[in-house]
């Protein structure tokens, strides 16, 4: 996510939080029941699963798959899409169960989406308390032939639970992904990693989920004491949390790996090898990039070599991690790709941008691309809107057509 974005997303947030202890927003959430700490928390044994295996999307090298048949996509993300009148990141875009279901059949038939990442947080159960959020949001997806890809926390601190957007990052001289991560987190009754394991734990058996992704845009600059991204250590623990309760689903962390630190360059590669991760993702955002350059860090579309100097930087651009994901032998996504578009002529430009970046990234080997964002309304520019004619959604769909 740009910093702009960040920034205009962090106030809306707080403009939220100020409705909602007004009452604006629905009824106060009933208080969670009391959780044990991290130390004392076992998870459940994997349960036995109803649904078929072959029902559920696997990874076969650099391809996804279905029931043994090549699975590529374009989709959306819907970060609000599990909003209820228990809990809204953005109470005045929230969508009905109606609209809902409207607009993933809208993009499904005319956008050719077929995936949907929207957030998981523990602002939407509760504490892992109630699912009524994540449930309806299934429902849709199901409905309407949809996967889902659930995002479990976030980085940047929007729409979680701190009433400011603090990053991760920020916690206390960056060690949230060290060991903060094992604590309850501002008004949170769980730890994040106690959370990861009751919802995993929840939704074990529900082939709708394409996969979890630990956070949204998991950045840091800690280091471990052998010098290496202290996320490698995060995502191997979370990982074996996920996996001891559910046997089924795919697990990926989570990053923007297009300069951002922490999964950018050489720590992309070794975070991203993990055995317990199943694909990789990554975000293009012109802060970090380039919104008018189909793959940025690369040449005419294509990605640098991945022996580049730039490559071998912690800030290496987008472009190297498409490089860099050749070695892996695992799935890649675009996770979030959105530019600025109010006005029809700028919409039009976005289509065209957007497009050449979609096809750039499936050319370089991605399994999917999801852009940034469906909402209800008009807020920061970066909106894509169902009730527009918006051409960004025939891009989609051209797209959509070549990959399959």
């Amino acid at each position: 996510m740009s910093r702009a974005r960040r920034a205009v997303l962090a106030a809306v947030v707080a403009l939220s939080t100020i409705a909602a202890a007004s009452g604006c927003s629905g009824p106060a959430p009933a208080p969670p029941a009391a959780a044990p700490s991290a130390s004392a928390t076992t998870p459940a044994a994997a349960p036995t699963s109803s649904a078929d295996a072959a029902d559920f999307v696997t990874a076969h090298g650099r391809s996804f798959e279905v029931a043994g048949e090549p699975f590529r996509f374009v989709g959306v993300n819907i970060y609000d899409a599990a909003a209820t009148d228990r809990y809204s990141c953005r109470s005045g875009s929230r969508m009905s169960d109606a609209q809902l279901l409207d607009t993933l059949r809208y993009l499904h038939d005319e956008a050719g989406v077929t995936v949907l990442r929207f957030w998981a947080y523990q602002t939407y159960t509760q504490g892992a308390t109630w699912w009524g959020g994540i449930d309806r949001v299934l429902a849709a997806a199901k409905a309407t032939g949809l996967r889902v890809i659930p995002v479990l926390e976030d980085g940047p601190g929007n729409c979680t639970t701190v009433a400011d957007a603090t990053p991760k990052a920020d916690y206390r001289g960056d060690t949230w992904y060290s060991s903060g991560y094992t604590k309850p987190y501002g008004t949170a009754t769980l730890s994040y990693r106690d959370y990861v394991a009751r919802v995993a734990a929840h939704y074990a058996d529900d082939p709708t989920i394409l996969g979890w992704m630990m956070m949204n845009e998991a950045d840091t600059s800690a280091r471990d004491p052998l010098g290496r991204s202290v996320l490698i250590d995060f995502a191997t623990d979370v990982a074996d949390v996920i996996r001891s309760v559910d046997r089924h689903h795919l697990i990926t962390v989570g990053t923007q790996s297009n300069g951002a630190p922490g999964a950018s360059g050489p720590d992309f590669t070794a975070l991203y090898r993990l055995p317990s991760i199943g694909f990789a993702e990554v975000h293009d955002w012109g802060y970090w990039g380039s919104d008018t350059e189909a793959m940025p860090g690369g040449t005419d579309g294509t990605p640098p070599s991945a022996a580049s100097l730039a490559c071998s930087l912690g800030s290496a651009p987008i472009g190297c991690s498409f490089a860099r994901a050749a070695s892996l032998d695992k799935p890649l996504v675009v996770g979030e790709a959105g530019i600025r578009g109010t006005t029809p002529a700028e919409r039009t430009t976005r289509a065209r941008l957007l497009g050449a970046k979609m096809r750039a990234a499936f050319r370089a080997g991605a399994s999917g691309y999801l852009v940034w964002s469906v909402t209800t309304g008009e807020t920061d520019g970066y909106d894509l809107l169902t009730t527009t004619n918006d051409p960004l959604i025939a891009q989609l769909h051209a797209v959509g057509q070549e990959i399959r």
